[in-house]
């Protein structure tokens, strides 16, 4: 008898023994055992009624039995799908071929797992492991099928063609796909099985995690994909197949690419890089047993392209691994010659330059460097001594840029316009003449400030608990939101007058690099706010974070042309930063919240490696907690005006888990706030 045949005969057997646990065919098995226990008692003397005393003596039950059937039943199934594997030595051309396969064929394979689908929804809920058995069981026979139906390969590997009977087949099964994952050594997972048959299942699980980062802006991705079981398995799947992982990073890659940089998309791809390479690097924190995590490959197995720019950007943010950087992006710049990328290369050639594979792809996955090119793009001639550690050295410390030394601002200028547009090297270098000018516009408005520094130092005397001092003691002077707003305007102007109409940086014969650097744009302004937190006022501070989550200057055309003096316009200045919230749509409270969020969880990781003391960094965190806070909790506030209802509740709670998260990074500044204390309780519902 075949195989096929034994299978098809156990599962039938199985599946009319399953149908036997309604009460009435219950007591048919109950009848059945007696008909057997009188056919076995061969005289009516008590002494000789065997099966009574055998079931009497082993405590044997009805449904006892019933259950042993359909445990033995479910485990030779298993045994003769394990089995049912072959070694052969074939010749071909007078040459030796060794093939391992199954022996079920590609046509049989599809009603096996049919078969076993519909089983495993009468075994649901059963204690033992006889699902999962069964079911790794069958997966492990279609995976290992020698002709099992091969995909047609299209422009992606995520876009194979299965059968319409098998791709159905796989989806039944992958129903019942638990969602707990146990890593054995020597064993492949069944989600990482199922994702070998078909790679449109990895695809749907990528998909259903982006779906709900998209409807739960404040889910924490971090502490989630390590505490919820579904989404940590898959993670450890991607990290047991590195060609899985490469795979995920394509797909995600052309998402925001083709989706103009939604940003829930980069989002879910620079966590998957992250979480990928924390579990390579501890995998026995995350569950994976010493067994198994020293087998783990190394991390160029998951960046088989660039992997020496992975050791740069995956390395502490200094001034040596800036300068690394920098001149991977000169190396990067120098290839053209001098001419302009646009006019030398052909479309296909410039689509490499943006994919999955290149550098810049490479780069994205590590936004914090970007924040840190800001910072230095403010930090350089300063009238103002906004630093006092050695890590930022402002004009001291010089940049090799094509063998040429610039200062910090220029080398920052040039690795955000590269980040900004690494195809066309003539927007390249006008984008960088432009942030440089910016930058210099920057000390200009500050330099008036920096000469009556003396004066003002002299006449401060008390200030708030609160209020972070330079290390002399005295109180640091304050940039008033007047000259936040003149320069936002002038850097607003800037943009428009770079791009025009061009606002996503297209080219007209690549329009697959369509993604939107319009939110990278307007976050180059928080670099001022890295750098000078402890010298911007609640109203400049505002401005800027206002400007980073929406991209808009906010308008104050009519004060201006009101015969307002000077003064009194600052102050109403200061004053409307606060009355904007009341303004706020549902979207742009939400914005600015996640901004906050975004720039302190930036702050933190580059206070890891910038200072010289745990004390120094701290203290830098809590200067932009200290200057943001009041903003943050009056969006919050306006979120709680608008109200949470439905599936908004759930965006409550994170909100909530953020809001607690944030409070204690750093230092716990806000210790006895009445304003903050509010909120917690107004989102714990």
């Amino acid at each position: 008898m075949s195989r096929f045949a034994e299978i098809s005969s156990l599962f039938a057997a199985l599946a009319s023994n399953l149908q036997t646990e309604d009460t009435a065919a219950r007591n048919e098995v109950d009848l059945s055992i007696s008909d057997l226990n009188r056919s076995l008692n061969l005289s009516e003397a008590p002494r000789v009624r065997i099966l009574d005393t055998a079931l009497s003596l082993m405590c044997f039950t009805a449904p006892q039995v019933y259950d042993s059937v359909i445990e033995f039943t479910v485990k030779t199934i298993v045994t003769v799908l394990s089995s049912s594997v072959e070694c052969k030595v074939l010749r071909t051309n007078k040459e030796q071929v060794l093939r391992v396969g199954g022996l079920i064929s590609k046509s049989d394979c599809a009603n096996v797992m049919e078969w076993c689908a519909g089983i495993l929804g009468k075994l649901k809920g059963r204690k033992d492991d006889l699902c999962a058995l069964l079911l790794y069981a069958v997966i492990r026979m279609a995976a290992l099928a020698p002709c099992f139906p091969r995909p047609i390969r299209s422009t992606s590997n995520l876009e194979w063609k299965f059968s319409d009977s098998s791709t159905s087949a796989l989806a039944n099964l992958h129903c019942h796909l638990p969602d707990e994952l146990k890593v054995k050594d020597g064993e492949v997972p069944l989600r990482l099985l199922l994702w070998h048959l078909d790679p449109m299942i990895l695809k749907q699980d990528i998909l259903q995690i982006l779906e709900e980062i998209t409807k739960r802006p404040f889910l924490s991705l971090n502490t989630e994909f390590y505490d919820r079981t579904e989404w940590r398995s898959k993670v450890i799947c991607l990290v047991l197949s590195p060609s899985m992982f490469v795979e995920t990073r394509a797909l995600l890659h052309g998402l925001a690419l083709h989706n103009r940089g939604m940003a829930s998309v980069m989002e879910l791809q620079i966590e998957f890089v992250g979480q990928v390479l924390d579990v390579i690097s501890r995998p026995m924190w995350w569950g994976i047993s010493m067994e198994v995590g020293s087998k783990l490959p190394f991390s160029h197995a998951y960046f088989p392209q660039e992997h020496h720019l992975l050791r740069i950007l995956a390395g502490p943010m200094s001034e040596e691994y800036f300068q690394n950087l920098i001149n991977k992006i000169s190396g990067a710049l120098s290839h053209t010659g001098g001419h302009s990328v646009t006019s030398l290369k052909k479309p296909a050639t410039k689509i490499n330059i943006v994919d999955h594979k290149s550098m810049w792809a490479m780069v994205m996955n590590f936004p914090g460097w970007f924040s840190f090119a800001s910072m230095l793009l403010f930090c350089d001639n300063s009238p103002i001594d906004n630093f006092h550690f050695e890590s930022i050295p402002g004009s001291v410390k010089r940049y090799l840029m094509h063998d040429t030394e610039v200062s910090p601002s220029t080398a920052a200028a040039n690795v955000i316009a590269w980040i900004l547009n690494p195809i066309s090297e003539s927007d390249h270098y006008l984008m960088v003449d432009h942030l440089v000018k910016v930058s210099e516009l920057w000390t200009r408005k500050c330099s008036s400030l920096s000469e009556c520094n003396d004066i003002k130092r002299v006449h401060m005397k008390e200030t708030s608990r609160l209020k972070l001092h330079d290390k002399d003691g005295i109180p640091s002077p304050e940039l008033d939101g007047w000259t936040v707003w003149l320069w936002l305007k002038e850097f607003r102007d800037m943009y428009i007058k770079l791009f025009g109409e061009r606002v996503h940086l297209t080219t007209s014969n690549t329009k697959e690099f369509s993604i939107s650097q319009n939110m990278l744009l307007r976050r180059i302004p928080l670099g001022i706010l890295l750098v000078y937190a402890n010298h911007l006022n609640a109203a400049g501070c505002a401005l800027l974070l206002h400007y980073a989550a929406t991209g808009t200057v906010q308008k104050f055309s009519d004060k201006q042309n009101s015969g307002l003096s000077l003064k009194r316009w600052k102050y109403d200045l200061q004053q409307d930063s606060v009355t904007w919230i009341e303004c706020y749509t549902k979207a742009e409270a939400i914005a600015v919240c996640k901004t906050v969020f975004d720039i302190t969880d930036v702050t933190e990781r580059i206070s890891r490696s910038m200072f010289e003391t745990e004390e120094e960094g701290l203290n830098f965190v809590c200067q932009l907690k200290l200057k943001s806070g009041n903003y943050l909790l009056k969006c919050i506030k306006r979120l709680l005006q608008v109200k949470f209802d439905g599936d908004d509740l759930q965006m409550q709670r994170d909100l909530l888990t953020r809001v607690i998260r944030w409070r204690h990074q750093g230092k716990d500044v806000f210790q006895n706030n009445k304003d903050l204390d509010y909120v917690c309780d107004a989102l714990n519902v």
